[in-house]
């Protein structure tokens, strides 16, 4: 059975309760701006002429490589060109979904969340064809007619996540992947995620790492695709979004992220995300 290729679209947010997936193929796609999900996303790149964007970290991807990231990643795709179709499956689980997975012996959310794992995974060609037939077998149940539909994607994403986790917690046949990383930036993002509390700002960063604000900010740019104080901005907005999830009060939330005030914390959430962060949680809540 050939396995369908989805329309493309630019929603970043689930329908679903449990997952979502898509298989694109596209040619005419230019920017991709730098984004988060509110759930897991995992990538398979099959082709195209693609670097990856995940916290300051560039990867140079080639046909197979496993992409895997978290609620909490500022991530982004940059085309260096559109002669190649850029084709990928992907594949959205959400958290809780992937929590009613688990077990007392496993923690499926490991492959996202565990400390030192890496964000791109490039295995042999073996491990590569059992991970895109899984997923393609969750793609084809759009189409399936029988008995047993919830069963079935239960069992496939199960197997999916199992191995994904045996190949990143156990280092099991992964090969070296071509990755750009400055040593100075992932200390600055370091800093931002320990400190995403206060009221951090660029001049702040620039006396704790005694660099001028000049090169700081070019250097930053160059390696995360966007400005510092953007950057700052958007992780205090994720750590938010996770708060408001977890039930914590709205109008306490800005204080716990660090911005000045409420109003400053309400149009940065609305500038970011189109709606306001009441409207956020009764969405969620609903959902």
């Amino acid at each position: 059975m050939k396995t369908k290729t989805h329309q493309y679209l630019t929603r970043q947010y689930m329908l679903s309760t449990d997952y979502e997936i898509f298989r694109y193929a596209t040619n005419d796609l230019a920017v991709v701006n730098l984004h988060h999900h509110d759930f897991y996303e995992c990538y398979l790149f099959l082709s195209g002429d693609v670097t990856y964007l995940i916290e300051g970290k560039t990867y140079q991807l080639e046909p197979g490589d496993i992409i895997l990231v978290n609620s909490k990643e500022l991530h982004q795709a940059i085309i260096n060109s559109k002669d190649v179709t850029y084709e990928r499956i992907v594949l959205w689980v959400s958290k809780a979904f992937l929590m009613e997975l688990s077990t007392e012996e496993i923690d499926l959310s490991l492959c996202f969340e565990s400390n030192g794992r890496d964000n791109v995974l490039r295995i042999d060609l073996d491990l590569q064809q059992n991970i895109r037939l899984l997923l393609n077998k969750l793609i084809n149940l759009e189409r399936y007619n029988g008995v047993g539909h919830s069963l079935l994607y239960k069992a496939y994403i199960t197997e999916l996540m199992v191995c994904l986790n045996n190949l990143t917690l156990k280092n099991r046949v992964r090969l070296d992947v071509d990755t750009k990383k400055n040593n100075l930036i992932d200390e600055i993002i370091e800093y931002i995620n320990n400190h995403i509390d206060e009221d951090i700002t660029v001049n702040e960063l620039s006396e704790y790492f005694y660099l001028s604000k000049f090169h700081l900010s070019r250097e930053f740019k160059k390696y995360t695709g966007t400005t510092m104080h953007r950057y700052i901005v958007k992780k205090k907005l994720i750590e938010a979004k996770e708060l408001i999830l977890r039930g914590a009060p709205i109008t306490n939330v800005y204080e716990q992220c660090g911005f000045g005030d409420y109003s400053n914390f309400f149009r940065a959430f609305k500038n970011e995300y189109g709606f306001t962060p009441k409207q956020f949680y009764e969405a969620m809540t609903k959902h």
